[in-house]
């Protein structure tokens, strides 16, 4: 185990693997951009419990 450890320090890093699909910075923006289309559909919610809250009121007066 210690003897791969030190071989490929050796190498500098380089394992011959596969490159990302595009750069790094991208990975960040889609993330971005995933959590302000949730914020989105979040924010569309708002006071939702709020205009439940007074319609179950109303109900229960008797007033449709």
């Amino acid at each position: 185990m210690s003897s791969s450890l030190i071989s490929f320090a050796a190498e500098g890093g380089e394992h011959g693997g596969r490159e990302l699909p595009m750069p790094p910075i991208g990975y960040g923006l889609v993330a971005i951009s995933f959590f302000l289309v949730l914020l989105a559909v979040l924010w569309s919610f708002r006071n939702t419990a709020a205009k439940l809250g007074d319609h179950d009121q109303q109900r229960h007066q008797g007033h449709h």
